[in-house]
C-alpha cells in the first residue's frame, strides 16, 4: 500500500473487487464494502455489499490497480495490450485483482 493512502480503518468504506466466473457469464467487478476488522496481518475484514446480498471475509488483501512491468528484454514490448492483457515476459496490464480491495476512486 502506497504511504501516502491512509491505513484502513474500522468503518471506511473501501472498494473490493469480485472475482466473477470462469466463464464469464459474472464479470469481475467493484463492489462497495465495509472494513469490519483493520489489524489482520492478512489483510482486512470486509462486510462487501452485492446487489443480492451480503459477502464476509476476514483476509482481503490491498491491490492498487497498477501494471505488472514484464522483463526489460522483452522481444514483444511494443504489443503489450494489443490484443492481450498479458505477455509472456510476465506483462499484466493494468487492473484490480478479484478477491482484493483498493480505495475507491477520487471522482470530481
Amino acid at each position: 500500500m502506497n504511504m501516502t493512502e491512509p491505513k484502513p480503518s474500522v468503518g471506511r468504506i473501501v472498494h473490493y473487487v469480485s472475482h466473477g466466473t470462469p466463464g464469464g457469464e459474472y464479470t469481475s467487478e467493484c463492489r462497495a464494502a465495509i472494513v469490519t476488522e483493520a489489524n489482520s496481518v492478512r489483510g482486512v475484514g470486509l462486510a462487501v455489499l452485492n446487489p443480492t446480498g451480503m459477502f464476509f471475509n476476514r483476509t482481503v488483501t490491498y491491490h492498487d490497480g497498477a501494471e505488472t512491468p514484464g522483463a526489460a528484454d522483452c522481444p514483444d514490448a511494443f504489443a503489450h495490450g494489443n490484443p492481450f492483457r498479458y505477455c509472456a515476459c510476465g506483462w499484466i496490464e493494468a487492473s484490480h485483482v478479484g478477491g482484493t480491495w483498493h480505495w475507491p476512486e477520487h471522482v470530481s
